[in-house]
């Protein structure tokens, strides 16, 4: 039998202080989309590449689904709402008191979004066409995965490995529409008009160097590290397991039990990483469309009344 032991005092009270956050990163994310509707503010650079990159997009025949600015409005949306959503599922485990294991997981998942969110944002004054090819590669290798996954589930006469075969035929009759230079080659390859779809690792560190440059005091090497724990506490490692449990002799059963041993410390470290994944992508997106910051600097507000040392 196992038994669960911590050290810290008041950690129920911690959890729930932190899931609080987590549902304000969540809830901050929906009430700027029902403020903004993802519109760009005059004179953002959103606004700037909704000029440059019109939609629907005139390059591209018949066009199905977001195409030009839209797309980038949307593929953002997707990421950060996906994000959003595992703060939610991170809050209900806190709550829960289900710290052990499973947060890293969730953890993971939110700084993998938020990475891909910035990455498709790219720096600013970065020529729009960039920041479309970019969208391009998530939309070629999420209808890959979608049509592989399927046909595997299915088998390749399933309605639904077809539709999911005519999205990725779709996508990339749209990618080589707006595109016309690119070779097939270069495509097999996530290769778009000079951008090159990230290992998810490397978009990682990307985020971090970013974060740094403005201030951030987490360097692209200790991100690498971070996200290799959280790596190796998602998959099948041992040591991670080995460093929570311990044994004591119970003379009862006269044989030795384990336990695990959870501190505050690591957990609220991990809900840290999460937090501070998510605050900086919707700041950077805030940024991007040109949005005031008024959500932003509440939740800014609400962050450092649990986290004090959150912004320093």
């Amino acid at each position: 039998m196992t038994h669960w032991q911590s050290n810290s005092p008041g950690l129920s009270a911690r959890l729930e202080e932190l899931a609080g956050v987590f549902l304000l990163c969540r809830d901050a994310l929906h009430e700027i989309a029902d403020a903004y509707h993802w519109a760009p503010a005059p004179g953002s650079p959103s606004a700037q590449d909704a000029a440059a990159l019109p939609s629907p997009d005139p390059q591209i025949p018949s066009p199905q689904g977001e195409t030009g600015h839209r797309l980038i409005a949307e593929i953002v949306q997707s990421f950060l709402l996906t994000a959003s959503g595992h703060l939610g599922g991170l809050a209900s485990l806190y709550l829960s008191g289900e710290i052990a294991f499973s947060p890293p997981l969730l953890v993971r998942a939110v700084i993998e979004n938020c990475a891909h969110a910035i990455w498709v944002l790219g720096e600013d004054g970065e020529d729009a066409e960039n920041r479309l090819a970019r969208c391009y590669l998530e939309e070629r290798k999420s209808a890959e995965e979608a049509k592989k996954n399927s046909g595997y589930m299915h088998g390749k006469t399933a309605s639904s490995h077809a539709h999911a075969a005519d999205v990725y035929k779709e996508i990339q009759r749209q990618t080589l529409a707006r595109f016309p230079n690119t070779s097939m080659e270069a495509l097999g390859k996530y290769e778009l008009h000079g951008q090159k779809l990230p290992r998810i690792e490397d978009s990682v560190k990307d985020m971090y160097a970013l974060t740094e440059a403005a201030g951030g005091n987490i360097t692209p090497k200790q991100a690498t590290g971070i996200y290799g724990l959280l790596s190796n506490m998602t998959h099948p490692t041992l040591y991670p397991a080995r460093q929570r449990r311990g044994w004591f002799s119970d003379p009862e059963h006269g044989h030795r039990v384990a336990y695990l041993h959870i501190e505050i410390g690591p957990t609220e470290q991990e809900a840290r990483a999460a937090i501070a994944a998510f605050y900086n992508a919707l700041t950077y997106t805030t940024s991007y469309f040109g949005w005031p910051t008024t959500i932003i600097d509440t939740l800014e507000t609400k962050i450092e009344a649990v986290i004090p040392t959150f912004f320093r």
